[in-house]
C-alpha cells in the first residue's frame, strides 16, 4: 500500500564514466558504466541505464567516478590558522595552533569549521572524522556541529576533552580539572539530539587528548560515552622521540579494557610490537596523517607497513598544516613507504622491490577508511545499496590525459589535484557541480533540518565564508598578539611536553605522581623483556 503524501524520489544518473569498483579482496576493477542514484543511495550500476523521468543526467564520459574520499582524522576548526605552521614542529604547533583555541569565540568556531568542511568537500572528501577541540562551552560545541551540518559533509563529530587554558600571562595556566561537570553535561545534551542533519548525516563521537587522568576517571567516562551511543572513540597516540614520559594511549586503554572496534587511534608512529598486538586483537584501528607526520617529525607513517595496513586509514590532520586533498596524502604515504622499504630492506647489488601498490594507497582513503570508522556497510565503495557519496574526477585535463584511461587509480593518487574535482555528491545531494562549490543552507540550530527547510535557514555562498573567515582571522591575530608572549609559551611548552602535562595548577602533584608511576611501569616492563622484543612495531 502506497504511503500517502510520500515525497517523490529524486534521481541522478551518471552516464558513461570510468567507475572505480571494489571487487574481491578489495581490488579495484575499473568499469565504464552508468550509475543511477535514487534519493540518498546507489540504485543500480549497469552498462546502460535509461534515465527515469525527471532524473538529472551528468555526462561522465572521459571522467573517473570514485567513491568519495574519507578523511579519518581532521581538526576542522583551524581554518583561520592556515599559514602559521609551515615551519613548525609539534611544540610550536601546540603553542600557536592547538592551544590557541582558547581565543576562539563560538562564532569563530562556526566559520572555521564551515570553511574547513567546505574546503574538504571542494577537494572530493565526502566523510570526515572531526577530532573536535575548542569545546570551551556548550555554545562552542553547538556552533561546530551547526557548521558541519551546514557544509553538507558526512561527519563523525568527536567531542574532545582537551586541556583548556585559563590564562596566558604571566605564565600559561591550565584549567585544573580536565572533567568539570559541564563537560559531560554538554556531551549528554549532544547525545540526546544525535544524529544531526538530514538522514543523520552527522554522528556523535568522543575524543580524548590527554591520558593524564586516573584509570577510574577514564573507565567511568568512556563507559558513559559508550552507553550514550557514541559512534566512535578517538585518541591521539603521538610520542615524538619515543619518549616514555608521554603516555601510550594503546597501553592505557588496553590495561583498562577499553580498546575495541569503536576505537580509532591517530598517528601511532612509535608504538611497540606489543601495543600493536593489543590493538589488532581488540579490533582497534589506526589513522595516519602522512603529510603532517612527515612535516612535523612524528616519524614515518605506519599505514602502509605490512603489519599495520589492514588496520589503517588516512587523514589530513588540519588544513592549517597542509592540503585537504586526500589523494595528496595517499601519495605521500605511498612514496614514504616505498622510500623506507628501499632504504631498510634492499639487498646490496640488487634493485629494491617497489613495495606497496598505488591501489593500496587509494584504498586507505576509500574502502579501508570506511571500515576504520565503522561505516564500511554504508560508504567507501561504489556498490548498489550503499550511500551515494561519490566524486567525479575530470580525466581530460592536461594532468590526467592518457593516464586516466591507462590506469585510473594511479591517475587519482599520483596525477590529480583539486582542479580535477568536477562533481561531489554526498548523501545523494550535489555539493559541487561543474568544478564549483554550491551554496549551503545554514540551519537555525543543530536540531533544525536545513536541507528540507522552507525558508527557515540562511543561504551562504563561498564568498560569504571567505569574508567571515578574513574578519575572524584578523581579530584572532590581534588577540594573540596582545595576549600571548610566544617566546615564553615556547619555553614553557617545551618543559610541559617533556613532562607531558600542564606545569601549573593544584592537580600538578597528582599528575606528576601518575607520570612517575607510568614511567616506572614502562621501565620495569622494558627491563623485563628479552632484547629482541624491545623494538617498535614500525621498524
Amino acid at each position: 500500500m502506497a504511503t500517502l503524501n510520500a515525497k517523490p524520489s529524486s534521481y541522478i544518473l551518471l552516464k558513461g564514466g570510468t567507475l572505480l569498483i571494489h571487487g574481491q579482496n578489495n581490488r579495484v576493477v575499473p568499469r565504464v558504466a552508468d550509475l543511477l542514484i535514487q534519493d540518498d543511495r546507489i540504485h543500480s550500476i549497469e552498462d546502460h541505464i535509461d534515465p527515469p523521468e525527471g532524473a538529472k543526467i551528468i555526462d561522465c564520459q572521459g571522467a573517473i567516478v570514485s567513491p568519495g574520499f574519507i578523511d579519518s582524522h581532521r581538526h576542522l576548526w583551524q581554518s583561520q590558522q592556515k599559514g602559521l605552521h609551515a615551519d613548525h614542529g609539534l611544540a610550536q604547533y601546540y603553542a600557536s595552533g592547538n592551544l590557541a583555541s582558547s581565543h576562539y569565540a563560538p562564532d569563530d568556531i562556526f566559520w572555521g569549521v564551515l570553511g574547513s568542511a567546505m574546503e574538504s568537500v571542494d577537494s572530493g572528501t565526502t566523510t570526515v572524522v572531526d577530532h573536535a577541540h575548542a569545546n570551551y562551552s556548550s555554545k562552542h560545541s553547538n556552533e561546530a556541529v551547526r557548521a558541519t551540518i551546514s557544509s553538507g559533509i558526512r561527519s563523525i563529530f568527536c567531542y574532545c576533552v582537551h586541556p583548556r587554558i585559563i590564562s596566558w600571562q604571566p605564565h600559561i595556566n591550565f584549567d585544573e580539572d580536565m572533567f568539570p561537570s559541564w563537560i559531560m553535561e554538554t556531551f549528554r545534551g549532544l547525545a540526546a539530539s544525535q544524529p544531526f542533519g538530514p538522514n543523520g548525516r552527522v554522528k556523535l563521537g568522543f575524543a580524548l587528548d590527554a591520558m593524564f587522568v586516573t584509570d577510574e576517571d577514564l573507565r567511568e567516562t568512556l563507559g558513559e560515552v559508550r552507553r550514550l551511543g557514541a559512534h566512535l572513540i578517538t585518541c591521539h597516540d603521538t610520542r615524538p622521540g619515543k619518549s616514555p614520559a608521554i603516555p601510550s594511549a594503546v597501553s592505557i586503554l588496553h590495561k583498562n579494557g577499553l580498546l575495541g572496534s569503536d576505537v580509532l587511534l591517530s598517528h601511532a608512529n612509535n608504538i611497540t610490537k606489543e601495543e600493536r598486538a593489543h590493538a589488532e586483537g581488540s579490533g582497534t584501528k589506526f589513522s595516519s596523517t602522512p603529510l603532517s607526520e612527515l612535516q612535523m617529525g612524528h616519524g614515518d607513517p605506519v599505514c602502509l607497513l605490512p603489519n599495520f595496513f589492514s588496520m589503517s586509514s588516512i587523514g589530513s590532520d588540519s588544513n592549517s598544516i597542509c592540503t585537504s586533498y586526500m589523494p595528496s596524502h595517499m601519495a605521500a604515504a605511498l612514496l614514504d613507504a616505498r622510500s623506507r622499504k628501499a632504504r631498510e630492506h634492499s639487498i646490496p647489488g640488487m634493485p629494491p622491490s617497489i613495495g606497496p601498490k598505488v591501489e593500496d594507497a587509494y584504498n586507505l582513503g576509500t574502502i579501508f577508511g570506511a571500515q576504520a570508522i565503522g561505516l564500511g556497510n554504508e560508504i567507501g565503495s561504489l556498490a548498489v545499496g550503499k550511500k551515494a557519496d561519490i566524486v567525479v574526477i575530470d580525466g581530460r585535463s592536461p594532468a590526467m590525459t592518457s593516464v586516466a584511461h591507462r590506469n585510473p587509480v594511479a591517475a587519482v593518487v599520483l596525477h590529480s589535484s583539486v582542479r580535477e574535482i568536477q562533481t561531489v555528491i554526498i548523501d545523494g545531494i550535489i555539493r559541487k557541480e561543474n568544478f564549483s562549490l554550491k551554496a549551503v543552507d545554514v540551519p537555525r540550530s543543530i536540531t533544525h533540518d536545513a536541507d528540507t527547510s522552507t525558508g527557515d535557514s540562511e543561504t551562504v555562498e563561498w564568498h560569504d565564508v571567505v569574508s567571515a573567515l578574513d574578519r575572524s582571522r584578523q581579530n584572532l591575530d590581534k588577540i594573540n598578539k596582545e595576549k600571548v608572549d610566544q617566546e615564553l609559551v615556547r619555553k614553557e611548552l617545551a618543559r610541559s611536553i617533556i613532562m607531558a602535562m600542564p606545569l601549573r595548577g593544584p592537580v600538578w602533584r597528582r599528575n606528576l605522581m601518575l607520570m612517575v608511576h607510568r614511567f616506572a611501569t614502562w621501565f620495569a616492563n622494558w627491563r623485563a623483556k628479552p632484547s629482541g622484543d624491545q623494538g617498535v612495531a614500525t621498524q
